[in-house]
């Protein structure tokens, strides 16, 4: 079968994009590796975007996944290992299937970004974890560190102010990228502490996290903690990519305004772009873009 267009991702921007083309009976298919949502399965509480007050990541992912079932979109949970076009057709190449379609939309998102200290991939779930929704009451009322400074940071370490007895956020200067909303939340908020002017030098333990050594402008410190939670930036996943030459030198897939690459019927949409804002918000405005030019095009 030739569908219309194949989806790689079901993170916000894949999903809109479904949705719309579920909507003009355009035949599709989504193929996603892990679990539909990408990073907003992770996300503890979204409260920016437009038209829902206040909810878990989870639900606003169930509720975007939910919104296109009435179309009976194939949906394959498989990992795209390659995608070559031939002749107008672009051959896509899983772990266990080759897909043929008229158009691809890419919304792989991003993974998150190591530290690359001594004792990361030891404790790796043993202590230390990239996600609070998925782990943080495993550590219920113990005491957990946060390293970063952006708005995953300190969102997430909020949702960890409410279970854990306390949480202390890391970072190397004493300026944050967060929103000054999210930073004056966290200052006011009493379990919570700053410690600036500090990388993190290794993890420590037996067969489970104990300590941190903390490195600070002119000492050293043994930090002891239950658990560590690491928020410092993402990865593209778009390996699979690398034979088109559509990716920046920090491998973003490079779009323009209409999320099209230089490749024809090749698009992108959400956190794998080169766009320069990374919100739910933004992905799912970039799948509506993606899927209606499409529509056009068809």
């Amino acid at each position: 079968m030739i569908y219309d267009c194949l989806i790689v991702g079901a993170g916000p921007g894949g999903l809109s994009a479904a949705l719309y083309f579920g909507r003009a009976g355009v035949s599709t298919i989504i193929i996603e590796k892990s679990a539909p949502g990408g990073k907003v399965i992770t996300t503890s509480s979204v409260e920016n975007y437009p038209g829902v007050v206040s909810s878990t990541g989870p639900n606003l992912a169930l509720n975007m996944m939910d919104q296109i079932k009435p179309y009976s979109i194939p949906f394959k949970y498989e990992e795209v290992i390659e995608i070559t076009k031939d002749n107008d057709l672009f051959i896509t190449k899983t772990n266990q299937n080759t897909y043929t379609s008229k158009y691809v939309i890419v919304s792989t998102g991003t993974i998150n970004r190591q530290l690359g200290v001594a004792g990361e991939m030891k404790y790796m779930n043993r202590g230390v974890s990239y996600c609070a929704i998925c782990d943080g009451m495993l550590y219920k009322d113990k005491e957990v560190m946060v390293v970063g400074a952006g708005n995953s940071a300190f969102e997430e370490s909020l949702y960890l102010a409410k279970i854990c007895k306390k949480v202390s956020i890391v970072h190397r200067s004493t300026s944050f990228r967060a929103s000054a909303e999210l930073i004056e939340k966290v200052k006011n908020t009493e379990n919570i502490k700053l410690i600036t002017d500090t990388t993190v030098e290794s993890f420590n333990g037996d067969t489970i996290l104990k300590s941190v050594t903390l490195k600070h402008l002119d000492s050293k410190e043994e930090y002891m903690v239950d658990g560590v939670f690491i928020y410092i930036g993402f990865i593209p996943c778009t390996d699979f990519l690398k034979e088109f030459n559509v990716l920046d030198d920090a491998g973003f897939i490079k779009v323009n305004q209409n999320c099209e690459t230089s490749v024809e019927g090749l698009y992108a949409v959400g956190d794998c772009t080169n766009h320069v804002v990374k919100q739910i918000g933004c992905a799912v405005g970039h799948g509506i873009t993606a899927s209606n030019i499409i529509i056009k095009k068809l």
